[in-house]
């Protein structure tokens, strides 16, 4: 199964840093271009803004990439994890959520219950 969990709140490891604050980046770009000779011509601050991928553009591709693979798993009949401890952590602050596999055992013997067991839902 993919895991995109690193989109959104996952493991801090995982999650791309937030991109440096462009006044920084700015200077480092005019370091370099000052390092390529006299004759070397630097963009101005605004256009360097302009053309430079801020964060803005970084969270949208998240936010878009978190919403294709929730769709993704909702249309085969996978339940959302970050959803259901989203749920969990607002409405049932008191209990312990499950894991992510056990998560996805529960909603899947939900959805096909085996012999033995008959009824119930889905913890989400």
């Amino acid at each position: 199964m993919l895991d995109l969990s690193f989109l959104g709140r996952g493991d801090p490891a995982l999650v791309p840093a937030a991109a440096p604050d462009l006044n920084g980046a700015y200077a480092r770009y005019l370091a370099g271009v000052q390092a390529q000779g006299p004759g070397a011509v630097a963009m101005s601050a605004t256009e360097f803004e302009r053309y430079s991928l801020g964060t803005s553009w970084l969270t949208g591709v998240r936010e878009v990439a978190k919403r294709v693979v929730q769709t993704c798993r909702l249309v085969i009949g996978i339940h959302d994890y970050e959803y259901y401890l989203d749920h969990m952590r607002s409405r049932h602050p008191q209990a312990i959520p499950l894991t992510r596999e056990a998560f996805y055992r529960y909603c899947l013997e939900a959805r096909y219950p085996s012999a033995e067991r008959i009824g119930g839902r889905c913890p989400c």
